[in-house]
């Protein structure tokens, strides 16, 4: 008698999913708009010189990205929840503000520009909600956290941070800073076409999932606002946006206006500022998944406020590329006070409301107001005086953390918690 054995191992998944796949191309995607929304901050020394602009129309070119990038990932936003189709509103997007970067370079006055700079914010403000709220459905529950901060913080810290100092400087450098914009519509076109043809329409693959799919739109924004945490947050990513923007913004001008170092030298310390993101994007949230959310976002919230710092008091450039790297450690809390922290906080049916109050607001606060205002000061005190604002902004996010109720599951024995307000 021949008995047959039934094998019960499941077949081996292929490393190349569908999800894996996804992941990949919202790494790009994700990065290819902040290397498009802050290319200008490395290019700003020589726009500055070529059209004539004051360190306060500077600061305004900053301000007017985040206005309208603050208001259409909150509209932007509720928009994709309403489409038929995510990944056409997606290429769209990518399309559209790949085209208002590439015009940048036609302009010939401060008016032209800052016009520009608000129709990218307009379009690219939807695409991290959108990009966020597709992987939160389509990503295995024990990989959500990891593809979503891969997806942020690394793709931001490498885009934003490493390859827009090098790439553009040099092509500044090479040619002109017109060539520089005129190069971005290239990988722009490129990536809304591999969306079109990688990417399906969402679909939650668990039945826990479907809460980010079918969000409770009518949960009172009260029931949010209450919750000490959520509150919390939203002051905490405001100070650090001030603290990150006016260091990307006025830094590149400090290194070569005031310090007289080349393009090249800046844009390298910037870049070692980029890998520090990288890295410790990863870093600290996987600290803090261990030690706690609270303790994490203090002490490292304490070493960004010493990254401007560093760019006022240390004068060799081999010495401040390694500060900047090390310091960009703080990089870590502002993930947490975007969304780990509020998303943890409250119910998973009004996480979105949770996460879009403090992106929203911190975008206004530290993005549009802060630039503007703190352009103004550095034409009265100098650019220096830029630099300690953004010391102070990371100092204010440290100093409220230590009123964080801790959310971190491992903490307070919970998978999903919820802090009590």
């Amino acid at each position: 008698m021949t008995t047959a054995t039934v094998s019960t191992t499941a077949p081996r998944q292929s490393f190349w999913s569908y999800e894996n796949k996804l992941v990949t191309v919202f790494f790009f995607a994700v990065g290819l708009v902040f290397f498009d929304r802050l290319i200008i901050n490395f290019l700003m020394p020589f726009i500055q010189a070529d059209l004539g602009l004051s360190n306060a129309q500077v600061g305004q070119l900053a301000g007017a990205a985040a206005l309208t990038w603050s208001i259409a990932s909150i509209v932007g936003g509720r928009i994709s929840d309403r489409v038929k189709s995510k990944r056409l509103y997606l290429v769209v997007l990518m399309v559209a503000f790949s085209a208002a970067s590439f015009l940048q370079g036609f302009v010939g006055t401060f008016v032209h520009l800052i016009l520009l700079r608000l129709l990218m914010g307009m379009f690219e403000g939807p695409t991290i909600p959108v990009t966020q709220s597709v992987l939160a459905m389509e990503s295995s529950p024990h990989r959500r956290g990891f593809n979503l901060g891969f997806t942020m913080n690394t793709a931001n810290g490498l885009f934003g941070g490493v390859l827009a100092p090098v790439i553009i400087v040099a092509l500044a450098t090479i040619f002109d800073w017109r060539t520089a914009f005129f190069f971005t519509i290239v990988p722009g076109l490129i990536m809304a076409f591999v969306i079109w043809k990688v990417m399906r329409e969402p679909q939650a693959v668990t039945p826990e999932a479907s809460d980010y799919a079918h969000p409770d739109h009518k949960a009172g924004l009260g029931e949010v606002l209450r919750n000490r945490n959520v509150l919390l947050s939203i002051v905490m990513f405001s100070g650090f946006m001030v603290y990150l923007i006016s260091l990307q913004v006025f830094g590149p001008l400090f290194l070569t206006n005031i310090r007289g170092w080349t393009a090249g030298s800046m844009s390298l310390i910037l870049a070692a500022f980029g890998v520090g993101t990288a890295i410790w994007g990863f870093v600290v949230p996987l600290i803090s998944d261990r030690i706690g959310r609270k303790p994490t976002a203090v002490v490292f919230g304490l070493l960004s406020s010493l990254a401007p710092i560093s760019f006022v008091y240390i004068a060799n450039p081999g010495l401040l590329s390694l500060a900047v790297f090390v310091f960009a450690a703080g990089m870590g809390v502002g993930g947490l006070a975007m969304s780990v922290i509020p998303a943890e906080s409250v119910r998973p049916a009004v996480a979105g409301l949770a996460v879009g109050l403090p992106v929203g607001i911190g975008e206004f606060v530290g993005g549009f107001l802060n630039p503007v205002i703190t352009g103004a000061v550095a034409d009265q005190y100098g650019l220096a005086s830029a630099l300690f604002i953004s010391s102070g902004g990371a100092l204010v996010a440290t100093f409220f953390a230590l009123f964080l109720k801790e959310s971190a599951p491992s903490r307070v024995g919970n998978t999903h918690t919820v802090v009590v307000p």
